[in-house]
């Protein structure tokens, strides 16, 4: 399972920033989201597309395309 949840992590992060090839070790600096609120909106995108609910500080420590992959899986519990 934890496969197929990196791989959706993966193609939700290359559609949503229009870059490709994106990889676990992928800053999202380098794909365009500079941090800050950037970084807010992609998180809450990525949960709602996994139907997950968007808490206050979900999106700190995310700097990496495997950190968004990390806090999926722990909110999914996988």
């Amino acid at each position: 399972m934890g496969d197929t949840i990196s791989q959706q992590v993966i193609d939700f992060t290359a559609d949503y920033t229009g870059q490709t090839p994106i990889e676990t070790s992928t800053t999202l600096a380098s794909i365009g989201i500079a941090g800050g609120q950037d970084t807010v909106q992609y998180t809450m995108e990525l949960e709602d597309n996994f139907q997950l609910t968007y808490n206050d500080g979900d999106a700190n420590g995310i700097v990496t395309v495997g950190n968004a992959i990390t806090l999926i899986r722990n909110k999914m519990g996988a």
